[in-house]
């Protein structure tokens, strides 16, 4: 198995290194159609930017680069993902029986709203 350690080069600059760990990132976690749209802006479609968005949600930091990246790249994507974002946490119940607050952690009620909104798992938490 290919570790990130063995994409680590000799003699190159800091951000040539951030590049080729983003480029790393693109092809470990992404699928053909994401990357695809992240090098060809007609491929980019709402349903693609919030995948790429979820999945740096469930990945963590190293997608963070290329998320905020395309987050600037397409600000209407952004500000309707923003809203639905926004909508999935607002489906999350208060919890007010104090009983009850250790059965569902604050995480997996984000997790669980944004099932219903996106129809999208971000995972367990780890």
């Amino acid at each position: 198995m290919i570790t990130k350690d063995k994409f680590a080069l000799k003699n190159i600059s800091s951000v040539q290194q951030k590049n080729l760990d983003n480029l790393y990132a693109e092809i470990r976690y992404l699928s053909q159609e994401q990357w695809t749209a992240l090098t060809d802006p007609d491929q980019m479609t709402q349903e693609t930017f919030n995948t790429i968005q979820l999945r740096r949600m469930e990945i963590g930091p190293a997608l963070e680069d290329i998320s905020t990246r395309i987050f600037f790249q397409y600000p209407d994507f952004a500000l309707h993902y923003a809203e639905r974002l926004e909508k999935a946490f607002g489906l999350q119940t208060p919890d007010t029986d104090a009983s009850n607050s250790g059965s569902c952690s604050e995480y997996e009620k984000i997790r669980q709203g944004i099932l219903a909104e996106f129809d999208y798992d971000i995972g367990p938490s780890v």
